[in-house]
């Protein structure tokens, strides 16, 4: 069978995904014009009224659920397809049109470029969304269906793809209640903000928490840079190897999806460089 040959503008996860990855370049160069027009298109383009919000929803309801049955994954792999196919297509293609218009126009194809890590999931959606009702184009359908209720099935947490669910007040009490443990003067405002943040991201597809995530990593970034200056620090050894270390650590956050693990280190990150602040 001919392999058809997959069009990532016209895939709407990775569009998003490629202009996050754009903005964190824009936070870290510290280029407010580029970071304020991807802000834009997001808002734009990605509220929760949006087509393409609506279309996003979709790829994450089968990249981000795993460890199903098999007859409820494949209740959910209808359910999102009959969903998909009424949104319409052509109002799909035009919204991705119009924001593959503002980034040729207002920044660079090359934000196409960016590396997108569970590109290869995302392909095999926007393929299956986009088959046709031809012989071919079933045969094929059942194809990447298998494969993606294989996924859906899988015992073994998929590389690339992680969980980001809505969590409820109760998994917000313990959990900042476990941080609460650790620092005994109770949360720092800024690691409250995170969390209130995290905690309601599924309200705008996770747009807010990822802009401030990558605004509050270059903040402590560069508070570290600006650490390593100090006198203190440069005379003692452990604490510039352990500075780097942490810097290289907020370095490789960039490419990890926003979860739990990626919250909890940030916190501590964030209660380190209060402390060395202070």
């Amino acid at each position: 069978m001919k392999k058809i040959k997959h069009n990532k503008k016209r895939n709407t996860a990775f569009l998003y995904e490629a202009l996050i990855r754009e903005m964190t370049k824009a936070v870290v160069s510290k280029n407010e014009s580029v970071k304020k027009t991807i802000l834009n298109i997001l808002k734009e383009s990605f509220s929760p009224k949006n087509i393409l919000s609506k279309e996003l929803e979709l790829y994450r309801a089968l990249l981000e659920t795993e460890k199903l049955n098999s007859v409820t994954a494949e209740k959910l792999l209808y359910q999102v397809r009959e969903a998909h196919n009424n949104l319409g297509q052509e109002g799909i293609y035009n919204a991705q049109s119009y924001v593959i218009n503002r980034v040729n126009k207002e920044l660079s194809p090359d934000v196409f470029n960016n590396f997108v890590p569970n590109y290869k999931s995302i392909a095999t959606v926007s393929q299956l969304f986009g088959i046709d009702s031809s012989a071919a184009g079933i045969k094929r359908g059942v194809l990447l269906e298998q494969n993606i209720i294989s996924n859906l099935t899988s015992d073994v947490e998929q590389e690339a793809i992680n969980e980001l669910k809505p969590i409820d007040n109760l998994v917000y009490k313990t959990f900042s209640g476990k941080f609460n443990e650790v620092y005994s003067d109770g949360l720092l405002s800024e690691q409250k903000e995170l969390l209130n943040r995290y905690i309601f991201s599924f309200t705008d597809n996770s747009v807010d928490i990822k802009i401030y995530l990558n605004e509050e990593l270059a903040r402590l970034h560069t508070a570290l840079d600006t650490a390593l200056l100090s006198e203190h620090v440069k005379a003692d050894e452990i604490m510039v190897k352990s500075t780097n270390s942490v810097i290289s650590m907020i370095q490789n956050f960039r490419a990890q999806p926003v979860d739990k693990t990626l919250i909890e280190s940030v916190l501590k990150i964030q209660n380190l460089v209060h402390e060395i602040e202070s």
